[in-house]
């Protein structure tokens, strides 16, 4: 598995755990099993896409230096 690919499923999954478990049961909101099930691949993507920028950021780095 590509490192980037890693990583982003990493982010995704620890914004979703944040965004879509903690932060309703702080806030006092019931869990919705409906709620729950969509987030997972919005969050998939949306940690793809950071672990893919990171990725790309980092080799723009290597390159300049």
């Amino acid at each position: 598995m590509k490192r980037w690919l890693r990583s982003g499923l990493v982010w995704g999954g620890v914004l979703y755990i944040i965004a879509m478990i903690i932060f309703p049961i702080i806030d006092g909101e019931t869990l919705s099993y409906h709620k729950i099930l969509f987030g997972i691949p919005f969050w998939i993507v949306v940690g793809l896409i950071i672990g893919y920028l990171f990725e790309k950021r980092k080799k723009h780095q290597k390159t300049k230096h």
